[in-house]
């Protein structure tokens, strides 16, 4: 069995296409899409008195006189994985009147202001659902009748109105917190992670993130040939290590730490899976074995719309091999 495994597309466009066309192109039997799928960040494209628009797109600001500059603004910042809304000064004045900026939503949790309500929150779900939707409606058209089939889970990042879409896909399976048959193979999944800095909606403690892991665990038969689908990493391993965040959330360029979830390293060492996929950790690409569990973090460039995805292909029992692809 040939499985396709990505992780973090957090809300690009054109990863998420990637992704679906990769299946095709390397001849998959599976595909497995773990989150992040959220984007990060609404822009605003602010409609001016002339007729022309503004948009601050990577910091730079753009003014865009025609409608092919307007459409072209508009792929960049869904590729790139952000939301964008066609606005008037005056709407995002009201916008910024809720004391939080439009642009720059993880920062503003990172300053501890709450955004569990209000119009830029609500705005931002309205966003990210309907990019949701539209991805689940891209794979049932480009997928139907072609016998690969795919799962896809949130991650840590994923608001809980994300897993109504999953689940009304006619085609995506939603393989969260649950058990699911992959061509003979026991899979679980599971979107949590432990803490993170930034107060994201699906993380816990590590003694709850162990609860959810021994819940699952105990659906699996067979241990010789199931696999761990966890967002979160194993912690201390190669899977985990990214840049140590100083009080004010600035990441250092000398030093760096382990990210990963103790909890997910102790059941990895304990049940011994054929295999563990991971994301969370964009910037720790990388293979590791635990005892006889191949473990796997392919990474996240989503940013630059450049997918990241690793081909793996399992025997019964036995990963027969491996490769990192992307593009």
């Amino acid at each position: 069995m040939k499985i396709l495994f990505s992780t973090d597309v957090h809300g690009s466009d054109v990863c998420f296409r990637k992704f679906l066309n990769a299946l095709k192109i390397y001849k998959v039997d599976v595909g497995i899409l773990l989150g992040d799928l959220c984007g990060k960040m609404i822009n605003p494209i602010i409609k001016q008195p002339d007729g022309t628009y503004i948009v601050h797109l990577l910091g730079e600001r753009r003014q865009l006189k025609t409608e092919e500059e307007l459409q072209t603004a508009q792929k960049e910042l869904a590729a790139m994985g952000n939301y964008y809304i066609l606005t008037d000064p005056e709407e995002v004045e009201v916008l910024k009147a809720e004391g939080k900026t439009v642009a720059g939503r993880i920062d503003e949790r990172a300053t501890q202001i709450s955004l569990s309500a209000g119009k830029v929150e609500t705005l931002f779900k309205k966003l990210a659902l309907e990019r949701l939707e539209s991805w689940m409606r891209l794979a049932e058209e480009r997928l139907e009748g072609s016998n690969i089939e795919m799962f896809m889970a949130p991650g840590n990042d994923d608001i809980f109105e994300m897993d109504e879409v999953l689940d009304r896909s006619t085609y995506v399976v939603n393989a969260d917190n649950r058990k699911v048959d992959v061509k003979g193979h026991e899979m679980i999944t599971l979107s949590w992670s432990n803490p993170t800095p930034w107060d994201t909606p699906r993380e816990c403690s590590e003694e709850e993130l162990e609860e959810k892991i021994e819940k699952l665990v105990s659906q699996v038969q067979d241990m010789e040939t199931a696999i761990f689908n966890f967002h979160a990493p194993p912690h201390g391993t190669m899977l985990d290590e990214c840049a140590k965040l100083s009080e004010d959330l600035v990441p250092s360029t000398e030093e760096s730490i382990s990210a990963g979830s103790v909890a997910v390293l102790n059941a990895i060492k304990k049940y011994q899976p054929l295999l563990g996929l991971h994301g969370h950790i964009h910037e720790s690409r990388a293979v590791q074995k635990i005892g006889r569990t191949t473990c796997i973090n392919p990474g996240s460039e989503y940013t630059e719309a450049i997918l990241r995805a690793v081909l793996i292909t399992l025997e019964k029992n036995k990963v027969k091999n491996y490769m990192f692809v992307g593009g």
